[in-house]
């Protein structure tokens, strides 16, 4: 399915909140937080480029383009 950037903004924060949540409900030494603490990274980057590329598209007078997540997230 295509999703539009503010789409893939709103999964972003569904992905963030729900790594916010386990940490809240996990042991600080629990085994699943280094990788918790590296898709909380990941998921902050992509909403830094995500927002960078509303904010250029926004200054060019681009009309937002539907696309497929699965692809963006295959490259």
């Amino acid at each position: 399915a295509a999703a539009t950037a503010h789409e893939f903004n709103d999964e972003l924060t569904v992905i963030l909140s729900s790594v916010e949540a386990s940490f809240l409900a996990m042991e600080p030494g629990h085994p699943a937080r280094r990788p918790l603490i590296d898709l909380e990274c990941a998921a902050l980057r992509c909403a830094s480029t995500s927002s960078r590329l509303l904010n250029f598209s926004a200054r060019r007078g681009t009309q937002p383009a539907r696309m497929s997540l699965d692809a963006v997230l295959t490259d």
